[in-house]
């Protein structure tokens, strides 16, 4: 198994020198599966009756959320389909899906310049730092569409990440067939796209996968950096749990 990794990993090197011109656009699309957090937050006997069925009503109530993928060379962005001004508009701020797959952030990297960071709609002026997701590799596979994917698992630390308590390793299906190491959110740096990927969180599961690939359209893609201050994550975990004390 080890020697099939080293070999994807060779590969990927090898086709992503010769993909800094590569672009695509990707959509994917996030549904949430919240029978674990409806079946612990019946039996809450402390939470108030009211906040409770607040809650069961937003999970009752929520739909699936889309994403977009932008990358051009060794620069990709990630965000939502729509952004929160339009969602107000639309009256969807408070749908359960977008809130877990935190549709708020807008996600950036570069690989050439080694940045990765998030920006808040809540904190515009901050971008969140963020630290190499550790994957583990492995030799299972099966095929999404037309492209066979593999499997890779993360254990993410929960400290770090603000209001996302992870409940089991992150998990990724990514192919080597579209040498490109972007994918959803921060979950990047693997061996091929990721074209679906599932986190366990304690707010519920959360399904992303890709419904659209579009790669080098004739349409340019502009990638657009989020300008702000640079803070690390665990600075930024602190923050927010200051401004949420005051």
């Amino acid at each position: 198994m080890k020697k099939i990794i080293l070999t994807l990993v060779a590969l990927f090197t090898f086709s992503f020198m010769f993909s800094q011109s590569f672009k695509g656009k990707i959509t994917y699309q996030a549904s949430l599966n919240s029978d674990t957090f409806i079946e612990r937050l019946s039996k809450d006997t402390i939470m108030p009756k009211f906040r409770k069925e607040l809650r069961l009503k937003r999970v009752s109530t929520a739909i699936n959320v889309n994403f977009h993928l932008l990358f051009n060379g060794s620069e990709s962005i990630y965000k939502a389909e729509y952004d929160m001004e339009t969602n107000k508009r639309l009256g969807l701020l408070l749908n359960k899906t977008g809130t877990v797959a935190s549709q708020h952030k807008i996600y950036y990297a570069n690989m050439q310049t080694n940045e990765k960071f998030y920006q808040s709609f809540w904190t515009q002026g901050v971008l969140v730092s963020m630290d190499q997701i550790d994957w583990k590799l492995t030799q299972e596979s099966k095929k999404i569409g037309n492209y066979l994917c593999y499997k890779a698992t993360a254990i993410i630390d929960t400290e770090q990440t603000y209001g996302m308590n992870f409940i089991s390793p992150v998990i990724a299906w990514y192919t080597p067939q579209i040498p490109v190491p972007f994918g959803i959110q921060n979950f990047i740096g693997l061996p091929g796209l990721t074209l679906e990927l599932i986190a366990d969180v304690e707010k519920g599961k959360i399904f992303y996968r890709a419904t659209k690939i579009e790669l080098n359209p004739e349409k340019e893609i502009k990638i657009k950096k989020p300008k702000g201050k640079h803070v690390s994550e665990q600075k930024y975990v602190q923050m927010i749990k200051n401004m949420s004390k005051n």
